[in-house]
C-alpha cells in the first residue's frame, strides 16, 4: 500500500502506480515479502527468482529496475504516470528481445546491486543472474 494511503486513506492514480511498483518487484523476486521496506534493505539482484536468473539482459534490467524504483518513490509527485511505466516496460521488453537475439547460448550477468530507492551502484564483483 502506498504511504499516503496508509497515512491519509487517500487513493489516487499515483497510489496505484506505487502498488504496481510492488507488483513489479513480486514478478522478479523469489521471496514474496509483503513489506517493501524489508526489500529496501537487500539488493534486488540477491532476491531474483531462480527461474529467471541468468535470463535477464543487463540493459533490460537497468530499465526495469529504474521504473520499478521510480514507482516506489515515497513522494507521489515523484512517481511516473502509468503511461510512462508502460512505455518503459515496453522498452525493457524490446531490449531483452534484442539481447536474446544476439545471445542465444550464454547466461546474462548483472553487475549492479540495486537497493530500492537508492541510486544504482555497480560493485566490483560479478553476480550471475
Amino acid at each position: 500500500m502506498a504511504p499516503e494511503v496508509s497515512q491519509n486513506n487517500v487513493l489516487t492514480e499515483k497510489s496505484d502506480v506505487y502498488s504496481f511498483g510492488v507488483v513489479l518487484l513480486e514478478v522478479v523476486c523469489k521471496d514474496k515479502l509483503n513489506n517493501v521496506e524489508k526489500r529496501k534493505k537487500h539488493p534486488v539482484e540477491e532476491n531474483i527468482d531462480p527461474n529467471i536468473k541468468g535470463k535477464i539482459a543487463p540493459e533490460s534490467w537497468e530499465v526495469f529496475v529504474d521504473i520499478t524504483e521510480r514507482c516506489l518513490k515515497f513522494d507521489p509527485n515523484e512517481r511516473p504516470s502509468m503511461g510512462e511505466v508502460e512505455v518503459q516496460l515496453e522498452l525493457a521488453l524490446t531490449l531483452q528481445e534484442e539481447a536474446d537475439i544476439r545471445n542465444t547460448c550464454d547466461d546474462y550477468t548483472l553487475l549492479s546491486m540495486t537497493i530500492i530507492n537508492q541510486p544504482l551502484t555497480t560493485v566490483g564483483t560479478r553476480h550471475n543472474l
